[in-house]
């Protein structure tokens, strides 16, 4: 689907500091910390496990004092794919939690995305109620200090069983499918709720957003392969593709309840990371680290994190251990999720 520059470099997130401003850019200065993911893949130049990267300035924000650039590094690509679900379920921005604010299902709580999306629900999006699913042990403990009101064991019980009720006040808002189980979900929401999926489910519409999200056409534009556009936006490429992935069958059980369902891919964005610095400065949000490797065990990282056991984020530093601002040189340096 796209032409890659290569050797590519492995990382989406980074936190570090800036070292040049492009003529073009605005809003930073050499010497500030900042955080955020890349627009678009990583490749060649643009990877973030790496000692330095070229970054758009329209994707950064500043990183808070208080946060060192390990935990900075961990939350920019799943707090803004967290974001863009709860907002693709129709909520709205409301750190004012109430008992009547929204219900949130969030499947996979352990993970990357799960373990900051029950926290953002609640600190951005003012939920009332979060359930998750996760492991019993070490992750459900996990998932309940993050704020989780319920855990469901999904290796002992069927959570669409254990969730279901014939009450609408008992059901979902917003349900977001971080595992790839989105078709045992519409049951869960009430109506007027919305589903998203970020795995195994794709819609169509999200895979075009992102080709057309301004950043990312910017680098890609030029190197997607030709004839693909014009066929995910047809009405027979894109209804073939909904098809295929199971997206076409989960949106009519959603319609059905009186309910939405989108999938999204999330990419760098700045409106969502200065939310994101805001709360995670404010100490109402923190990073959920499993790992660090240095740079030069990246290839362990990968491999550890490929295993699917981690809960919350594996992180690169790319300084050596015990330093934060500087390596024994002074130079600065970057960390990399």
């Amino acid at each position: 689907m796209i032409s890659f520059e290569w050797p590519r470099v492995f990382g989406f997130d980074f936190s570090g500091t800036v070292e040049e401003v492009g003529r073009n850019a605005s809003g930073f200065q050499k010497g500030d910390e900042v955080f955020g993911m890349i627009a678009g893949i990583p490749e060649f130049h643009r990877g973030c496990c790496a000692e330095y990267v070229v970054v758009d300035a329209e994707v950064c924000a500043v990183k808070p004092k208080s946060v060192s650039h390990q935990e900075a590094a961990a939350v920019p690509l799943v707090s803004i794919t967290a974001v863009m679900m709860l907002e693709a379920c129709g909520l709205k921005m409301n750190p004012s939690s109430s008992p009547q604010g929204p219900r949130v299902l969030v499947l996979g709580g352990a993970g990357g995305v799960g373990s900051v999306a029950i926290q953002l629900a609640k600190c951005l999006f003012g939920a009332s109620f979060v359930a998750t699913t996760a492991s019993a042990g070490r992750k459900t403990k996990l998932c309940k200090s993050l704020g989780a009101d319920r855990v469901v064991d999904y290796r002992s019980t069927k959570f669409e069983r254990a969730l279901a009720s014939d009450k609408q006040s008992d059901l979902f808002d917003a349900v977001l499918d971080c595992t790839g189980e989105a078709s045992k979900c519409p049951s869960l929401l009430r109506k007027g709720g919305g589903l998203c999926s970020i795995n195994g489910t794709d819609d169509v519409s999200a895979v075009v957003e992102w080709v057309q999200n301004p950043h990312v056409k910017r680098h890609f534009d030029h190197r997607i392969t030709f004839g693909v556009r014009c066929f995910l936006s047809s009405y027979l490429g894109g209804g073939a593709f909904n098809i295929v992935s199971g997206a076409r069958s989960v949106r009519r059980a959603c319609e059905a309840r009186g309910g939405t369902f989108r999938s999204i891919i999330g990419t760098g964005d700045g409106r969502i990371m200065k939310q994101i610095a805001r709360v995670l400065g404010s100490g109402s949000f923190r990073a959920v680290i499993d790992r660090t490797y240095p740079l030069r065990d990246i290839c362990k990282a990968i491999a550890y994190q490929r295993k699917g056991r981690a809960a919350g984020k594996v992180v690169i530093s790319v300084m050596p251990s015990g330093k934060d601002n500087e390596d024994e040189d002074g130079a600065s340096r970057k960390e990399g999720s």
